[in-house]
């Protein structure tokens, strides 16, 4: 069973890449920006709850923030350290993707900037469709 985790929008029929294009080059500057405000302003400020709470915020904040630094680094590399990134850089953008899906029903969801770049087959997710 094929899915594309990149049917949330209305990118989600925009089709493979030209040849020599990866999917990541497609990720425009302002759905990055868009996407990241977005999730960071559903995380809760840690130092109006709860101790449990506070950590579970925080680390939510911190997986955020490891992914737009994968992603950021990606996009600032010289092109031969950016082939070696790549593949995190698209790891961490699905990522980011799946956190701001946590919020699918809120009014400001940015649904046509939360696509993914890839389809997967379900029942064996590591082999690219």
């Amino acid at each position: 069973m094929l899915t594309s985790l990149g049917t949330h929008g209305p990118a989600a029929d925009r089709g493979r890449p030209p040849e020599g294009e990866n999917e990541l080059a497609r990720i425009t500057e302002d759905q990055i920006t868009r996407l990241v405000t977005f999730v960071h302003a559903r995380i809760p400020d840690e130092q109006t709850l709860t101790r449990d709470e506070a950590r579970r915020a925080a680390a939510l904040r911190l997986v955020t923030d490891r992914q737009i630094a994968a992603l950021r680094h990606y996009r600032h590399s010289v092109p031969d350290a950016r082939a070696r990134a790549e593949v995190h850089a698209t790891a961490s953008w699905n990522l980011l993707v799946s956190l701001a899906h946590l919020w699918h029903d809120h009014p400001d969801f940015p649904a046509e900037a939360a696509v993914e770049t890839f389809e997967f087959d379900a029942t064996d997710p590591l082999r690219p469709a």
